[in-house]
C-alpha cells in the first residue's frame, strides 16, 4: 500500500511539475546547471544528470552524531531507561567517506555508482546498581564500555533519466539498487570480555539488496533556486542473518540563493519515515534484554532534519566546473520506535569535479 500511495504521489507531483514549468518558461532563461546553485545541496544526489559523454566524480565526508535516549518524541533519563536495559548508549559517532562516480550515457540517461568506508563508535554506561549486586569478591562491572567497527559499506547504483528540460525547470526520475557489499558479520567484546556480535547499527551493511526509486524536481530563475525529491529504500528481502531492514520512505524541498557567480547558499528540508527491522540475528537477538540497540523494536520511526548549506563553485580557470560544499543539519522532530538514541547533528562535506 505505501508503494502505491508512493507511486501514485510521484505521478501526481509531475503533472502538476509540467504545467508548471510550461506556464512560466517564458519568464527565465535555461536551466543552468552551471552555476554555485545548479545543483541541489550536497545530501542530494538525484539531481546530477550529465550531458552525452560527461563525467562527475565526487567525495563527500558525512558525520552523524547521537546522543541521550529517548522514547517517541520524549527524552528519557539514564534512570528510566535502566529499568529495562543493563546498559544504555551515551553517545554514538558514524562517519562515512563515500566516493560517487556519474557517466552520461546520453544526454537524457545518466548512470551513478556510490560506495563507501564507514567508521563507527558508541559508547555505552551500565546501571550502576550491577555492582551493588555483585557476590561478594566478584569482580564489578565497568562502568562503561566502547564498541567500534568499520569497512565497506553497501554499494548504490543508479540510473537517473531526465524527462522533462523545459525553461526552467528540470524532472528526472530515478532507479537505484543498494548491493550489499557492506559486513554484517561485525564483532566487539561485552562486558565480561567475551567476543559477540555488534548490534544492527553497528554492522557497516544491510546484507541485503534494496530497490531505490526516485523523482526529482529542479526549478531556478536568475538569483534563486529550489527543488523537490521524493525517494525511498524498499528492501527486497531477509539477509543471511534471518532479517532486514524497514522501509524508508523520503521527502526533501529546498531553495538556494545565488550570491555570485562563485557562491550560493541553501536551506533544506527532510522529512523521512522508517520502519522497523523485521525478523532478527540470533547472535545479536541473545543481547536484546541488556542493550536497546540489540532490540530490534528500538529501529525506525519519523524524523525532520533542517539544513544549511555553503557552495562554492569554479566557473572558468583551471579549475573549471569544481565545486567545493557543505552542509550541517539539525533534527527539527524525532518520533522514534521504543527506545532510540536521539540524533543531534549532521556535518557533510564534500568536493565534486565535472569533465
Amino acid at each position: 500500500m505505501n508503494i502505491l500511495k508512493t507511486t501514485l504521489l510521484l505521478f501526481l507531483l509531475s503533472i502538476g511539475i509540467k504545467g508548471y514549468s510550461q506556464e512560466y518558461q517564458q519568464q527565465t532563461g535555461p536551466f543552468d546547471s552551471n552555476r554555485p546553485d545548479g545543483q541541489a545541496p550536497l545530501g542530494i544526489l538525484t539531481d546530477q544528470v550529465r550531458g552525452k559523454g560527461q563525467w562527475m566524480i565526487a567525495y563527500s565526508y558525512l558525520n552523524l552524531m547521537n546522543s541521550g535516549n529517548q522514547s517517541a518524541i520524549s527524552n528519557i533519563s539514564n534512570d528510566a531507561a535502566f529499568q529495562n536495559y543493563a546498559a544504555v548508549p551515551q553517545t554514538m559517532m558514524m562517519q562515512s567517506h563515500q566516493l560517487t562516480v556519474m557517466y552520461g550515457f546520453s544526454d537524457r540517461l545518466t548512470f551513478m555508482a556510490q560506495g563507501s568506508y564507514n567508521f563507527n563508535s558508541m559508547t555505552l554506561n551500565m546501571d550502576p546498581t550491577l555492582e551493588t549486586q555483585q557476590a561478594t569478591g566478584a569482580a564489578s562491572p565497568p562502568s562503561s564500555i566502547s564498541s567500534s567497527s568499520s569497512g565497506l559499506g553497501d554499494t548504490k547504483i543508479t540510473a537517473l533519466y531526465k524527462i522533462i528540460d523545459i525553461k526552467p525547470a528540470r524532472l528526472i526520475a530515478g532507479f537505484g539498487l543498494s548491493i550489499p557489499t557492506g559486513s554484517i558479520e561485525q564483532k566487539t567484546n561485552n562486558v565480561a570480555g567475551d567476543t559477540v556480535k555488534s548490534s544492527y547499527v553497528m554492522q557497516n551493511g544491510t546484507g541485503s539488496v534494496s530497490i531505490m526509486p526516485s523523482v526529482t524536481y529542479l526549478g531556478q530563475n536568475d538569483y534563486v533556486s529550489w527543488g523537490i525529491v521524493l525517494n525511498a529504500n524498499i528492501q527486497t528481502g531477509s539477509n543471511t542473518e534471518g532479517y532486514e531492514w524497514g522501509n524508508q520512505y523520503k521527502a526533501n524541498v529546498w531553495l538556494a540563493y545565488k550570491f555570485s557567480p562563485n557562491m550560493s547558499v541553501s536551506l533544506r528540508a527532510e522529512g523521512s519515515t522508517t520502519g522497523p527491522i523485521r525478523g532478527y540475528d540470533t547472535g545479536i537477538a541473545s543481547l536484546s534484554a541488556n542493550d536497546p540497540t540489540a532490540n530490534t523494536i528500538n529501529y525506525g520511526g519519523n524524523v525532520i532534519y533542517g539544513y544549511a548549506g555553503l557552495n562554492f563553485y569554479v566557473p572558468s580557470g583551471p579549475l573549471k566546473n569544481f565545486r567545493v560544499a557543505l552542509e550541517y543539519g539539525m533534527p527539527v522532530y524525532q518520533n522514534l520506535n521504543g527506545t532510540q538514541m536521539t540524533q543531534t547533528m549532521s556535518l557533510n562535506a564534500g568536493i565534486r569535479y565535472s569533465f
